[in-house]
């Protein structure tokens, strides 16, 4: 397919596309991972005063942490699809245009 100074090739960004999702499902597997790591090693700070109040904050920076992570994976995977479905797009619209002209190609004899 072929414009005005540029061409779109739909299969590239297809691959693109399903390879920014795969990464992103990949990512997620080693987030959870190392969720599960971190998780692992209880709560060496102890349960003293000061162990308590370090645990705390650790627990409340790392979810958060873990939740912006985990959203940014989701927003790579749905990067992934809409990257697909630009694809399917172009696909679209050059097989509409490719009928079209054929339609009037048919019409004119």
């Amino acid at each position: 397919m072929s414009g005005d100074g540029f061409e779109v090739h739909p299969p590239l960004i297809r691959a693109a596309g399903k390879g920014v999702a795969d990464l992103a499902t990949r990512f997620s597997g080693e987030l959870e991972a190392f969720e599960a790591r971190m998780r692992g090693y209880g709560e060496p700070w102890g349960a003293d005063d000061i162990g308590s109040l370090i645990g705390i904050a650790y627990t409340e920076v790392a979810n958060y942490i873990f939740d912006c992570v985990g959203m940014a994976t989701n927003e790579f995977t749905s990067a992934g699809a809409d990257i697909t479905g630009m694809a399917d797009a172009y696909e679209r619209v050059d097989d509409d245009g490719a009928g079209t002209m054929r339609s009037l190609a048919g019409g004119l004899g």
